[in-house]
């Protein structure tokens, strides 16, 4: 019984710390949503003033951040595009101190598309 306690203590004293190491990959809720959500719908403007493509954000289902070098942002999407909706997984690799430092990938049942913009 002793070492189903230290086990489970352990474990959830992982989980904690694994949340919060650099690398990590960390599920957003609250606040952190909030600024991956307008992280996202910058890229989608920025990306629609220029060659595309032309989205636009109907539904977050799931949103996750990983620092690596800046951020990775990884989203399971609903997006518009005109009359259409689709599912897609979105990534953003935030580098901001970067020219052109924001990767925005866009994998869609219809493909893939990579765009790169300026923060």
């Amino acid at each position: 019984m002793l070492t189903m306690k230290i086990i489970f203590i352990l474990g959830l004293a992982l989980t904690i710390v694994s949340a919060t190491i650099p690398g990590g990959v960390t599920e957003l809720s609250g606040a952190d949503l909030k600024e991956a959500e307008d992280a996202l719908n910058n890229s989608l403007s920025k990306l629609a003033s220029g060659d595309g493509p032309n989205y636009k954000l109907g539904k977050i289902i799931k949103v996750t951040r990983q620092v690596v070098a800046g951020y990775r942002y990884v989203y399971d999407v609903e997006l518009i595009e005109g009359s259409k909706t689709k599912v897609c997984n979105v990534q953003i690799w935030s580098q901001p101190w970067l020219e052109n430092g924001i990767e925005v990938t866009f994998n869609c049942p219809d493909g893939q598309v990579v765009r790169k913009h300026s923060a």
